[in-house]
């Protein structure tokens, strides 16, 4: 448990530099793809609790119909039980160096960037919702309804120089019943933290062990 501990922190280290340093949406996802157990962790605002987790990348729900009709292949599938039983996110990235607003004659609105990742996240959620009998059997999605989305994109720091970005941030998150939730990488960095120095607090030590 120790060492898992140990490794777990030096993850979180590691992920901080990256998005620091690169925070391109293919450094962070290859690394990511390496450590789904971080990326699990880093996801605690769903409350799934200890009923564990399941993270699921690259997973083509729809192959391609025509050549008109893309297949589909969010990022990530997570999936968990609590106790309001199993709950299902698709979850797509964008980079910690991708500007979540942009500003048109005084007027703020979404970038590019976040306007694709919302209607991509629209289609997955859409196509789940009406295949999900289809999903549960063939991809063993235990429980699978209707996910919710959440876009990772961005950093805080945006938001801390114009307060009216952090409110329409917030406005949307809340319109939607965080049924789609757009997420800076500082709040899955922050999430990560802190769920290893809750590890960090409730681990035994090896006398507790040696008792037990």
């Amino acid at each position: 448990r120790d060492f898992c501990l140990s490794r777990g922190l030096g993850d979180v280290y590691k992920r901080q530099e990256i998005v620091r340093v690169d925070g391109t949406e293919t450094a962070i996802d290859v690394f990511l793809n390496d450590n789904t157990s971080l990326l699990a962790r880093c996801l605690n605002f769903t409350q799934f609790g200890h009923h564990g987790t399941w993270v699921i990348p690259q997973q083509v729900i729809r192959p391609p119909q025509t050549q008109e009709v893309k297949g589909l292949k969010p990022d990530y599938l997570i999936g968990g039980k609590g106790s309001d039983g199993y709950r299902w996110f698709v979850v797509e990235l964008k980079g910690a160096n991708e500007k979540i607003f942009v500003e048109n004659n005084g007027v703020v609105c979404f970038s590019r960037t976040v306007n694709r990742g919302i209607f991509q996240l629209l289609n997955y959620i859409n196509y789940c919702s009406s295949a999900q009998a289809y999903l549960r059997e063939s991809l063993r999605l235990r429980g699978l309804r209707e996910p919710e989305g959440i876009l990772v994109v961005g950093r805080e720091s945006e938001l801390n120089d114009d307060p009216r970005k952090q409110e329409m941030k917030s406005a949307w998150n809340r319109l939607t019943s965080n049924r789609i939730q757009i997420r800076t990488f500082d709040a899955l960095l922050r999430c990560s933290s802190s769920s290893y120095t809750c590890l960090l607090y409730t681990s035994p030590s090896p006398r507790d062990r040696q008792k037990s």
